[in-house]
Order: C-alpha cells, then sequence, then structure tokens
C-alpha cells in the first residue's frame, strides 16, 4: 500500500510539472495563452495588450516568397499563482509562435 501511495504521489508530480509547459501562461481563471492560437483568440482572453509592435520581415530567397507579418504583444497580467507577470506574445501571420512570461517580482 505505501509503495502504491509513493507512485501515486510521483505520477501527480510529474503531470504537476507538465501541466506547466513551455510557451504558454495560464491566467487566474484557467485559461491558458498557448503557442499556436490566433491573435483573436488570445486578445478574447487576455484582452488588448497594454503595448502592440507590427513588423514585417521579407527575406528574399530569389523564389518569390512571401513575407511574414510579425506582432508583438505586450501583457501585464496576474498570473495563476498570484502576483503580475509581464507577458510577451509573439504571433506571426496570425499564429502564436513564443510566449514568454516573467514575474514582476523577479523582474
Amino acid at each position: 500500500m505505501k509503495k502504491l501511495k509513493i507512485a501515486l504521489f510521483g505520477v501527480i508530480v510529474a503531470i504537476a510539472f507538465s501541466a506547466h509547459a513551455k510557451g504558454s501562461f495560464r491566467l487566474p481563471n484557467g485559461k491558458l495563452i498557448l503557442e499556436g492560437k490566433s491573435k483573436q483568440e488570445i486578445i478574447y482572453i487576455a484582452g488588448a495588450p497594454m503595448y502592440q509592435e507590427v513588423e514585417t520581415i521579407a527575406v528574399d530567397e530569389g523564389t518569390g516568397g512571401t513575407p511574414i507579418k510579425r506582432e508583438i504583444l505586450t501583457y501585464r497580467l496576474p498570473g495563476s499563482l498570484g502576483g503580475m507577470s509581464l507577458v510577451v506574445v509573439t504571433i506571426e501571420n496570425n499564429k502564436v509562435v513564443s510566449v514568454e512570461s516573467k514575474q514582476e517580482s523577479r523582474i
């Protein structure tokens, strides 16, 4: 019985660590800002950003490729573990490619 409890505890700890995926940010209401979502989904979940930057990247490979529209949305959001966090969401061609966050107390 004791071995079963230890094994169950290990599984719970593993699940808890995997729940905080890289490239994501969880709000206190449980909603998740996650790579692969669209810009509209992020604005619906987190609201309007406090700062937004748009840049167009064009790489000439000689094949007539299309430019990449990159948007960087910056938020100041409450984290699921408490405190405020600075969250930077990078969007390329309307899909989230990166989510980075840093707690204000650690900046």
